[in-house]
This record gives structure tokens, C-alpha cells and sequence, in this order.
């Protein structure tokens, strides 16, 4: 039994050489992947709300290469959920590393796009009859061009995959890679007080009188966690 914490997906596309676009997939709907997960419409729906190419924040979701967040190519002009899956456009910069991936489009080196997020605990279910993960809510941070990904469905008439932005999003994903390996229903369980743990830290301090004789509470080790999970 597998749980998948951020996934990538691959897809085809279309491509404007002289004006520098792409467009096409990042997403599949109701797809089993390689990963054994399947996401369904409305998915995506608060992460483009919140990110997406008409949102008013500066932190949009991210166009990139090989899903490095140090490495932008371009970015979104289109982000929507259609029938099929998660659709997309966008343009490329005149940069360097975006001209060598615009040649590498055309020589069809590069075919394959990723989206790359976190997923919602509460918002994910396991199907034991399929051994399937089905996502109904993700944290969509960014789509990549990438080399190789993990849905066949996903050929780029555009671009999908996935970064994490610190060292903190690079922790999550280490322990979601720990977690796979233990069964669903306790990896659950983990990932409830995973959440509330970072709820509580990423939360505006608050002066609490101390009760008495009550012990004061060790703050989370995120290392030590990792380390006492098994990985078989």
C-alpha cells in the first residue's frame, strides 16, 4: 500500500516557436498514474483561486524547469480545469535556460510536464479495491517541464511538476517518502499531527499563563521523526 505526498504527472503539448508558448496538460482527471494516484475535478480549484494567473498575489503558481524553484522558464498565461484535466499555457523568457528547453520542445527531448503540490490529508482517500489514492484537494505550488513524469496522460500541447521553496517544504517531502512505506491508515494518523504541529508553529504567537504541575510540551524534532520511521 503506497501514499503519495507531492506528485508529478506527465503530459504533451503544442508549441509557438516564434512566439515563445506552450500549452497543454499538467493534470489528468480520473487517471491511475504510476503512483497509484487518481485526481479528480475541482482539484485544483483553491490553489488556482489563490495562485492562479488572475489572483492578486505575487507568489502565483510557478512555471519551471525539472521542478527547480531556482530555475523559472516562464509563466502562466492560462491555468484551468476543464473536462479533461488541469489545462495550460504559457511563455517562455528570453532567457538562456528557457531558450535551450524552447530547442529541446522542438527536438522533442523534452515532451513532459509535472505539477508539483502538497496534498490535502482530509481531503485524500484510499480505495482498497484499486490500492488507489483518490485526491480531492491539492496545494498546487508550480508546474515543470521535466524529463520524465509519472502520468502517460499528460503529453504536452504544455508543462506540469513540482519544488519546494525552503527547508521546511524540503522536510515535508522526506517524511511523506518515510511515509509511504507504513501502512495508510497510521501514516494518517501521522500526518494529522504532522499538520497541526506546523498549524500551531506557523501560528501568531500568544501569551499563555503556564498551569501548574503540567508539563511544558517539547517542541516537534522533524529530524528525529524521520529518523524512527522504518523505510523497509
Amino acid at each position: 500500500m503506497k501514499n503519495r505526498p507531492i506528485v508529478y504527472k506527465s503530459y504533451g503539448g503544442n508549441i509557438d516557436v516564434h512566439l515563445r508558448t506552450v500549452c497543454g496538460y499538467l493534470a489528468s482527471f480520473n487517471n491511475r498514474d504510476s503512483d497509484g494516484d487518481v485526481i479528480v475535478k475541482g482539484a485544483f480549484s483553491k490553489s488556482l483561486n489563490e495562485r492562479g494567473v488572475s489572483s492578486n498575489t505575487a507568489r502565483k503558481i510557478a512555471f519551471l524547469y525539472q521542478h527547480d524553484m531556482t530555475k523559472p522558464i516562464g509563466r502562466f498565461t492560462t491555468l484551468v480545469e476543464d473536462e479533461k484535466g488541469l489545462y495550460f499555457e504559457a511563455e517562455l523568457d528570453n532567457i538562456p535556460l528557457a531558450n535551450d528547453v524552447l530547442e529541446q520542445y522542438v527536438s522533442g527531448t523534452l515532451n513532459q510536464h509535472s505539477i508539483g503540490f502538497r496534498y490535502i490529508a482530509d481531503k485524500t482517500t484510499h480505495d482498497k479495491a484499486t490500492e488507489s489514492f483518490i485526491i480531492k484537494e491539492v496545494d498546487l505550488f508550480e508546474g515543470s517541464v521535466v524529463t520524465m513524469g509519472a502520468n502517460e496522460n499528460t503529453p504536452f500541447i504544455g508543462i506540469k511538476s513540482e519544488q519546494l521553496e525552503s527547508y521546511e517544504e524540503e522536510l515535508r517531502r522526506e517524511t511523506e517518502l518515510a511515509l509511504k512505506h507504513i501502512p495508510f491508515e497510521e501514516a494518517y494518523k501521522i500526518r494529522q499531527l504532522i499538520s497541526k504541529h506546523i498549524s500551531l508553529k506557523e501560528a501568531e504567537p500568544i501569551n499563555i499563563t503556564p498551569i501548574i504541575n503540567e508539563p511544558i510540551p517539547t517542541p516537534m524534532n522533524w529530524q528525529n521523526i524521520i529518523s524512527h520511521i522504518k523505510i523497509n
